[in-house]
């Protein structure tokens, strides 16, 4: 008599094998996430700092912010920690299978100050963790977890000061130094049981030095307040290279403007990133507009990725914000996701 041999769960390409998109954020804050992750058609942020060098001329208040970023999951932080920094046991992984089919957790704290043409960052932690269960008869679980930490400075000058024919425009460039620690890959249910834990989910590190310059053009005496920025994205070196995080020298541009209104701000912009690489326009595309009143700007954004909406308060030296994000299609090919993060910022 032939018996049949037992079958059991292999990872496979549904699960997910590409770093989620909405881990690609190089600002994660409120704003930036309400915003559509909009960078160079912007200002000032509603937390009062500069995303896009090329416009530091135009800050007015030096801003030093600490702030604390959490977006979903908050209990799963302990287990991206345990995956980067902590032996791992079999009874650990097992423990994983008993999550919801997907477990997501970003958090992130730093330091950001920001002045007329300069600004320095500092992050000594930034984690970001999201498992996905297929098939839960026999299962295979799919797993990223990274732990991050940065350091930029970024200057800017307006180019009248070289030319006065040059007015309005301004040039700045952001130096970035990222070092990453990572986890990804994908295993079943018997493997959990039966394989050496750290074999099946190997700790990797990433370093990365890169520059970021930017052109930017201003017209503050038109009544929209119209400003364009082009620049250079990535430019660098990472080491060593993986598909994973995908670091290419890559153009950007921005349009923003100021329609007026009777009480109040309202700035809208738009966005293109990775001009050279991106699959197709969407991909391509950032939007976001936002109304301030006092203390209050109310935000709203999209990309190819969610549509989202927020708010930011700012109450003397303590300023929160609250973010909502419709993810479509995050890990090709499973339902959208909602989520909600949120930040507490003190103004130092």
């Amino acid at each position: 008599m032939i018996r049949p041999l037992p079958a059991f769960a292999v990872p496979s390409d549904f699960a997910f094998t590409s770093v989620p998109s909405r881990f690609h954020t190089l600002e994660l804050t409120v704003a930036s996430r309400a915003l559509g992750e909009i960078c160079f058609s912007r200002d000032t942020m509603p937390d009062g700092t500069v995303c896009n060098a090329a416009f530091l001329p135009e800050q007015r208040d030096s801003v030093l912010l600490g702030r604390a970023f959490i977006g979903n999951g908050y209990t799963a932080l302990s287990t991206a920690d345990q995956f980067i920094y902590q032996p791992i046991s079999k009874e650990f992984l097992q423990t994983l299978f008993q999550n919801q089919n997907v477990t997501s957790v970003e958090a992130h704290i730093g330091l950001t100050f920001s002045s007329k043409h300069f600004s320095a960052g500092f992050s000594p932690y930034r984690v970001q963790y999201v498992s996905e269960i297929h098939n839960p008869n026999l299962p295979v679980i799919a797993i990223h977890a990274s732990v991050e930490r940065s350091f930029t400075l970024a200057g800017g000058i307006p180019l009248e000061m070289l030319d006065r024919s040059l007015g309005g425009f301004s040039f700045g460039t952001r130096a970035r130094l990222l070092q990453r620690k990572y986890v990804h890959g994908s295993f079943s249910m018997f493997q959990a049981i039966s394989d050496d834990p750290r074999a099946l989910l190997p700790t990797k590190s990433q370093t990365a030095v890169l520059l970021d310059p930017t052109l930017g053009w201003t017209s503050p005496k038109t009544l929209w307040k119209p400003r364009a920025s082009l620049g250079l994205s990535n430019l660098g070196k990472t080491w060593p290279d993986d598909a994973l995080f995908p670091i290419s020298t890559d153009l950007t541009a921005g349009l923003g403007v100021e329609p007026p209104v009777k009480f109040g701000r309202f700035r809208v912009g738009l966005d293109l990133v990775n001009l050279l690489y991106a699959p197709d326009l969407l991909s391509r595309t950032r939007l976001g507009t936002s109304y301030q009143f006092g203390v209050v700007e109310i935000m709203a954004g999209m990309n190819a990725h969610s549509l989202s909406g927020g708010l930011e308060m700012g109450l003397q030296i303590i300023q929160v914000g609250i973010v909502y994000e419709f993810i479509r299609d995050d890990f090709g090919g499973t339902s959208p996701e909602s989520r909600i993060s949120t930040e507490i910022a003190i103004r130092l």
